[in-house]
Formats: C-alpha cells, sequence, structure tokens
C-alpha cells in the first residue's frame, strides 16, 4: 500500500513547529496587503420611504414576498405560455444551467481529497536478457532441486562457471495495492471545497437571474408588442380620419368655400398618418422578431392580439422589508454573496500554503517470476519513506497567491457594492416611474373621456347643422391622439411593473 498524510507539526515536534509557526504567523502578517475592503450597507431609509411614498393611490400591495410565478399577477395565458416555453428552449438559460452542472462537477473533484484514495494495479512482464552483458544468465545445465532452494524462490537457479545464472527468457508477476490519504490540519482542503461549494451555490443565483431576466424581457417585449397592436389601430384610424378629411376640403375648394392652401395643408396631414402607421407597422415586425427570438423558435409562432386596453392594472407585490429582501431574494446580489465567501475561504487555502507537511509514504505489493508464488510471503515487497517539508524559499509564489486571494476578495466585495447601488437605484427608479406613469394614465383616461363627450357633443350639432363635417373630423382626430397617449402612458406603466419586479427580484426564494 501507498500511504501519503500531511500531519500537524506540533503534536510532532512541540518546540520545533511553535518557533516554525511563529515565523510563518510574522511571515504572512507581513505578506497581508492590508485591511480588506468593506461591504456597503443597504440604504434603509430611502427604500422604506419611497416604498411608502409609491403605495399611496398606486397598484401596488404589500406582501411578504413576490410569488415565484410573478407573470400570473397579469393574468395572461398567452404571456404564460411564451415565458414557459422560453424557460425550456432559451440558449442562455441551457448555458447558465450548464454552468450549474461544471460547477457541481469541480465541487465534487475538491471533495475529492478528503476521502482515502485507494489503487490497485497488476502487470505480466516478458523480458530477455542480453546473453553477452554483465547480467549472469542460464545458458545450460538444469535447474537446482527446489529442495534446495528457500522456500518461495522465485527464480530458476543454475551454474555456471562458479556464478549464478538467471533465464535469458522469464515472465515477470507483479501486482500492488496503494492508498493516498491526506490528513487536512490547516484544512486547505477543506476550504478548497467550501470554496468551490460557494461556486456552485453561485452558479445556481445566476441561473436564477438569467431566468429573472430572461422572463422579464419576454414580458416587457410582449406588453410593447400589444401596445404596438393598439397603436396600430389608432393610426389606421387617423390616416382614415385625414383622408376623409382632406376629401372634405377638396369638395370645400371645388364649392369655393375653401383655399388650395387648405386642401395642401390636409394632404401633408394624411402623409404625416401614413409615415405614423408605417412606424407602427416597423415595430411591431421588430418587436415580433424579438419576441420570437426568445422563444428560440422557428420565429412562425403566432402571436395573438389580445391586449384590452381598459384592463386594470395587477395588483403589484411589493415586500414589507425591501432593503432585507434584496439581500435574500435578488439573485446577483445573492451570487455575488457566495463569490465573497469564496474569495474568503480562498485566502484561507493561500494562508495554508505557508505551513509545513510531514508526509509518510508507504508501497506494499508482491513480485515473483512464478505465478503460483505470488502472494507467498517471500516474494512480497515494501517500502516507508517518513519525510518533512517546509517551504523555505519558492521566489516569492506563495507571497503571490495569498496577495492574489486577498486581491480577489477585495474585487468581489467591489462588484457587490456596485450590485447594491445599482439595485437601489433601480428600485427608486421603478417607483419613481410606476406612480408617474399611473398618474399620467389617470389624466389621460380624463382627457379621452372628455374627448368622447366632446366629439359626441360635436356629432350632435352637426347632426342640428350646428358644426360643419370639418369640426366633427377634428374632434374625432383630438379623441384617437388622446387614445394613443392613454394606450402609452398604460405601456409605460406596465414596464415600469416588470421593471420593479425584475429589480426586486422576481420571487427568487419564494415558497
Amino acid at each position: 500500500m501507498f500511504v501519503t498524510m500531511k500531519l500537524h507539526l506540533r503534536p510532532i515536534l512541540p518546540l520545533l513547529a511553535q518557533s516554525l509557526l511563529l515565523l510563518i504567523g510574522s511571515v504572512i502578517c507581513c505578506c497581508s496587503s492590508g485591511p480588506r475592503a468593506l461591504a456597503l450597507e443597504v440604504p434603509e431609509a430611502a427604500l422604506n420611504q419611497a416604498a411608502h411614498t409609491a403605495i399611496e393611490g398606486s397598484s401596488l400591495e404589500t406582501t411578504e414576498y413576490i410569488p415565484n410565478d410573478w407573470w400570473s399577477i397579469f393574468q395572461d395565458e398567452q404571456l404564460t405560455t411564451f415565458i414557459l416555453t422560453a424557460f425550456e428552449r432559451n440558449p442562455s438559460l441551457q448555458a447558465a444551467e450548464a454552468n450549474i452542472r461544471l460547477a457541481e462537477t469541480n465541487a465534487a473533484r475538491a471533495r475529492a481529497p478528503l476521502f482515502p484514495n485507494i489503487l490497485w494495479g497488476a502487470d505480466v512482464l516478458r523480458e530477455k536478457l542480453s546473453e553477452t552483458g554483465l547480467i549472469p544468465f542460464k545458458t545450460q545445465g538444469s535447474a537446482l532441486p527446489q529442495t534446495n532452494l528457500p522456500p518461495g524462490a522465485g527464480t530458476v537457479l543454475a551454474e555456471q562457471g562458479g556464478a549464478v545464472g538467471i533465464p535469458v527468457y522469464f515472465t515477470q508477476y507483479e501486482t500492488e495495492f496503494s492508498l493516498t490519504y491526506e490528513f487536512d490540519f490547516w484544512r486547505k482542503n477543506r476550504n478548497t471545497l467550501l470554496a468551490a461549494i460557494s461556486q456552485e451555490l453561485a452558479k445556481k443565483a445566476d441561473e436564477a437571474f438569467v431566468r429573472l431576466q430572461l422572463g422579464t424581457a419576454i414580458a416587457s417585449c410582449y406588453f410593447q408588442l400589444q401596445i404596438d397592436y393598439r397603436r396600430l389601430e389608432i393610426a389606421e384610424a387617423l390616416v382614415e380620419n385625414k383622408r376623409r378629411f382632406q376629401e372634405v376640403v377638396q369638395s370645400r375648394v371645388q364649392g369655393n368655400v375653401d383655399y388650395n392652401a387648405s386642401y395642401y395643408s390636409s394632404q401633408d396631414n394624411v402623409a404625416i398618418a401614413k409615415q405614423s402607421l408605417l412606424n407602427r407597422q416597423r415595430d411591431i415586425a421588430i418587436h415580433e422578431n424579438e419576441l420570437r427570438a426568445y422563444l428560440a423558435g422557428s420565429f412562425d409562432e403566432p402571436i395573438f392580439n389580445e391586449f384590452i386596453s381598459n384592463q386594470k392594472l395587477p395588483i403589484v407585490p411589493l415586500p414589507n422589508d425591501i432593503p432585507l429582501h434584496l439581500i435574500s431574494n435578488r439573485p446577483d446580489i445573492l451570487s455575488q454573496l457566495w463569490m465573497i465567501e469564496s474569495a474568503g475561504k480562498s485566502i484561507d487555502v493561500a494562508r495554508a500554503g505557508f505551513y509545513p507537511d510531514f508526509n509518510i509514504a508507504a508501497l506494499f505489493g508482491y513480485q515473483t517470476i512464478h505465478w503460483k508464488e505470488l502472494f507467498n510471503w517471500p516474494s512480497s515487497y515494501f517500502s516507508v519513506n517518513p519525510a518533512v517539508t517546509l517551504p523555505v524559499f519558492d521566489g516569492g509564489r506563495l507571497i503571490a497567491n495569498l496577495r492574489g486571494s486577498e486581491a480577489n476578495y477585495d474585487l468581489a466585495i467591489y462588484q457587490y457594492n456596485q450590485l447594491i447601488l445599482n439595485a437601489v437605484k433601480e428600485v427608486l427608479d421603478a417607483l419613481a416611474i410606476l406612480r408617474n406613469s399611473e398618474e399620467q394614465l389617470g389624466e389621460f383616461k380624463k382627457q379621452v373621456k372628455y374627448q368622447s363627450e366632446q366629439l359626441e357633443l360635436t356629432h350632435q350639432r352637426f347632426m342640428h347643422s350646428l358644426n360643419s363635417a370639418l369640426e366633427v373630423l377634428i374632434s374625432e382626430a383630438n379623441l384617437l391622439n388622446n387614445q394613443e397617449q392613454e394606450i402609452v402612458a398604460l405601456g409605460n406603466t406596465i414596464q415600469a411593473v416588470i421593471a420593479l419586479i425584475k429589480a426586486l427580484g422576481g420571487g427568487y426564494g419564494s415558497c
């Protein structure tokens, strides 16, 4: 058997070990590059104040957590189908899942040194010796009687000129067992494993963040597409309105009631309306392609126009404790926290490299040229080789490893701090935009109602010859313009809801 063990020197060589540990400890302290970076505190007061202000008169509702299937709050079956389909097909999410599997294998590889490594080997060697070399060989005569040989002797002996010969041709059989095990007194292997496990957990959080990004991107694109569908209908109605307006002006010009300039102006209005219609058609094509790309399909999947412009906004769940929710339920922040943990364990691994190792190597096996005698005791062999190793000079490699690990830890802290700043800004922006968009939507709803009443009154006056057809068409165009502004405000509000859900982590970690 082959045994490798790394032992703590203190119980073996107390006095020498204590001196060495003091020396190594002072060296490590000198090698340290200075104080570590500090993590930022989440601004609780600002977040809580913004949430309190946004809740008043809005569609927000305080709750314990955001549901994991956050898209269900929109109550749109087509959106749910698109998101679930993308979760199965999208290559970005598949790549994130592959990264998890890779991190799991790395953790399994890091776990292996904590267990014994047992190997068994066997081989058969057929060999011919040189007949003119220094080693005596058997050329004639017969083998000595077995009774004259030591019990279990593994060679056939012959006499030649007073020398002991061995066969020119012989077959050698050998088998051996080896076992290696490292006593991890300095916790280097354990900390390596903990660092790998932390990275595995970080990859799982990364996968959740990719899922969140994909889901919110699909929802954003989907609702923008529904807004484009509604704006396309309004654009078509405006083109028809401007065309009819032009016809009325043309008839007025022909009847010498209006000027040619009015007719040319009406032509320009028709061209502008058609340009707006073309823009809506272009936007629809772009967003349809974008949505189908997220679905990773064949770019011919049907997308139905099921948007209802006067539907009620969903009740948006807002966690009671936003600062705590950001730390515990936002996947990118959790991922970075695990990376900080991994970086901290890597520092411990680098420090353990300065400590001495005590190794014991042992080997046990059997070797013979007579296979029937392979497992007899005279055919056995073994060796034991204890050794002590202490890093004395390595050109600065250990110091560089330690400083590099500390720099990685600082970098992980700085990245965490930037994520906190970005997350807080995203939440505050989403709350502010949501509140503002809802207020604008309310005002546009009022304007649409007023314009509808105005159009009805103008039409009634036209029926009684109190208003002209041009005034009816103008009132109708004003209503269409206000309806478009309302639908745009509704789209902005929905986009703000999606942005808030994403900023809060989209239900990651909720039951």
